[in-house]
């Protein structure tokens, strides 16, 4: 059985405290006064296009981004949940790792260029969907490596024992 490894869940927790909040801050504007609802649609205003008939609407207020990135950050808390249900494993080796990374980027490129030609006409449910894939495997790479970073903070510094003990230059006899 796996099991979580010192720091993981310092990780776990910090990866899933992003990722609220990331949502949470996306999903703000249409329960915050009119006066700071501009601030906060300014911070994903370059990540996100914003275009209005493109993003999901509360009381005529969209939200401060589109039906792709919602789903896209919709995906990071899933993916802290995965992470934490698979219990930490890493499904990936070093090779497939950027190959998993890219694939799940096809959906929404697929959905995207295919209503760019014509072929396909992209629906608020396809540009969810599709921003999920990406976001919960993007997610899952993020947990994962905040949880190493935690972990490797938490590994005893090569100086320790060396810190322990007062240095003091050799003695001089004359």
């Amino acid at each position: 059985m796996i099991q979580f490894k010192e720091g993981d869940w310092r990780g776990w927790l910090a990866a899933l405290a992003v990722s609220l909040v990331l949502v949470g801050l996306a999903s703000a504007p249409p329960f915050l006064p009119v006066s700071i609802r501009p601030w906060i649609m300014e911070v994903f205003a370059g990540v996100c296009h914003q275009i209005p008939s493109r993003s999901f609407h509360i009381d005529g207020v969209p939200l401060a981004v589109c039906h792709r990135c919602i789903g896209f950050y919709l995906g990071f808390p899933i993916a802290g949940f995965l992470f934490l249900f698979l219990k930490g494993a890493w499904p990936f080796s070093s090779k497939t790792a950027p190959l998993v990374l890219v694939l799940s980027a096809l959906p929404a490129g697929l959905d995207w260029g295919f209503d760019f030609i014509g072929w396909w006409s992209n629906t608020p449910t396809s540009r969810v969907a599709t921003g999920l894939v990406l976001g919960t495997v993007a997610g899952y790479f993020f947990t994962a490596a905040l949880a190493e970073g935690f972990r490797q903070k938490s590994k005893p510094s090569p100086l320790s024992p060396v810190s322990k003990h007062v240095i003091s230059a050799p003695k001089t006899t004359q």
